[in-house]
């Protein structure tokens, strides 16, 4: 499976000088695959060392932090040789073995030349104790796998060539974007973990037996999921977080009533306001499972400063897994068929698209009765986002907040062809949420 995040890695690699590379990210979005093809690709020898599969590989790390003595040792572990100059060395499930983490430190100090990789899931790392080497690695993040990156999976080279030249084009074809809608409900079903993706890809086109083994995968997923949580954080904490993990289909779900926003309210049995679930939600934000979304009550930079604490919306971190924990049939999303919740569905991946292009916080807007669902500092400019299920040309609270706010560029996303350059306004289809904002030349 071709990952975007290859370019970085392979940037990395041509530095003449480099800190070990940290790739984190949540459980299951492919880390340890990544890097294997970028070592069996870009390398003579590539060394992957499993901290999970293999506890004797702790004892290396504990009579010293030497980079040339873990070496030599690792590699009479291994009974072959490893070259520090040459090959690629991984450590997997870094956040497994503390000691493996803090010698990135040294590593980087006494041999930048070296080619160090190691993957953590940010349910260790991110949530332990343990002194973090700040500075001292390059740190990337990989997320679930886009829509372009599923359409590649899935051998649409064509397809996915006739899309992301339409940033210099401006325009799709009818037939174009005619396929690119099917193949879009197509991973609406998925969701971007390549487990899935690749579950599906095997049934070729048996579309049936492919969306049914595609759920009772992702059903298994979210128990390990479950289980993790429990894991890393305890029995008494983990019945709160899991609560909060469980309730955010169902707000989602909820029609609402004023401004949308996550209720506190019987999330738990007992005691359910802000700073009982302040923890939780930020347990689970920092694991990678959901997006927290500030609502700021002005549109004003910075965007931070105008965001209430206890407002906020929050999404999952995979729109597969997001159908999964709500029941929703694969057959009720292909036929796009599936009510009011079509709405939130296009809301949380548009969201997953833009933080897999962007590394800063989004946020959301909203004034009396108007809201928009997203807004992004991009170039010091607050450019609003509105997103809609299907076709559509009314976009009241946008038009709300240009009128307030005159900002220079707004988009809404909808079911409605590419159209770009109207006014202020530009209009994407759904699928093109990946196209935005990488080519920061559009606001």
């Amino acid at each position: 499976m071709k990952r975007l995040l290859t370019e970085s890695l392979l940037s990395w690699k041509e530095k003449p000088a480099r800190k070990p590379l940290l790739m984190q990210g949540a459980r299951q979005v492919g880390k340890t695959y990544l890097l294997e093809r970028f070592g069996e690709s870009e390398f003579p020898n590539y060394h992957l060392f499993d901290f999970t599969a293999s506890p004797p590989l702790h004892r290396i790390f504990e009579p010293d932090l030497n980079p040339k003595r873990i070496v030599q040792d690792l590699s009479i572990y291994a009974n072959r040789e490893i070259s520090l100059e040459k090959d690629l060395i991984v450590f997997d499930e870094i956040q497994e073995c503390p000691a493996a983490l803090t010698s990135l430190k040294y590593f980087q100090k006494d041999h930048p030349n070296a080619f160090i990789c190691a993957s953590g899931s940010l349910l260790g790392i991110g949530l332990a104790d343990t002194p973090f080497p700040v500075g001292k690695v390059h740190r990337v993040h990989l997320y679930p796998m886009t829509f372009f990156e599923f359409l590649l999976a899935l051998g649409q080279d064509r397809l996915h060539t006739a899309l992301t030249s339409a940033r210099h084009s401006g325009t799709v074809s009818p037939l174009v974007h005619e396929k690119t809608w099917r193949f879009l409900k197509y991973y609406f079903v998925t969701g971007g973990l390549p487990e899935v993706v690749a579950a599906f890809v095997q049934h070729g086109d048996q579309l049936n037996s492919a969306c049914t083994d595609v759920r009772q995968l992702q059903r298994k997923l979210i128990q390990d999921y479950l289980d993790d949580i429990a894991k890393h954080s305890g029995k008494t904490k983990s019945v709160n977080i899991s609560a909060v993990f469980n309730s955010i289909p169902l707000q989602l779900a909820r029609e609402a009533k004023g401004v949308k926003k996550f209720k506190f309210k019987n999330v738990l049995p007992t005691d359910s306001k802000y700073a009982t679930l302040k923890d939780p939600i930020e347990w689970l934000s920092k694991a990678g499972l959901v997006h927290k979304v500030p609502i700021c009550k002005r549109c004003r930079l910075p965007l931070k400063a105008y965001a209430d604490e206890n407002k906020f919306n929050l999404y999952l971190f995979d729109i597969g897994i997001l159908g999964a924990m709500m029941e929703l049939s694969f057959q009720s999303i292909l036929t796009y068929d599936y009510g009011s919740y079509k709405g939130y569905f296009a809301e949380n991946f548009v969201l997953q698209e833009l933080i897999a292009q962007s590394s800063q916080t989004l946020y959301s807007w909203c004034e009396n009765t108007s809201s928009v669902e997203f807004l992004i500092d991009l170039q010091g400019e607050p450019i609003p986002i509105e997103v809609k299920a299907m076709k559509s040309s009314k976009a009241k609270s946008l038009n709300v907040f240009r009128q307030k706010y005159s900002p220079k560029k707004a988009v809404l996303f909808s079911g409605n062809p590419l159209r770009l350059g109207d006014s202020v306004q530009d209009h994407y289809p759904l699928y093109l949420a990946s196209l935005f904002p990488i080519d920061q030349s559009f606001p």
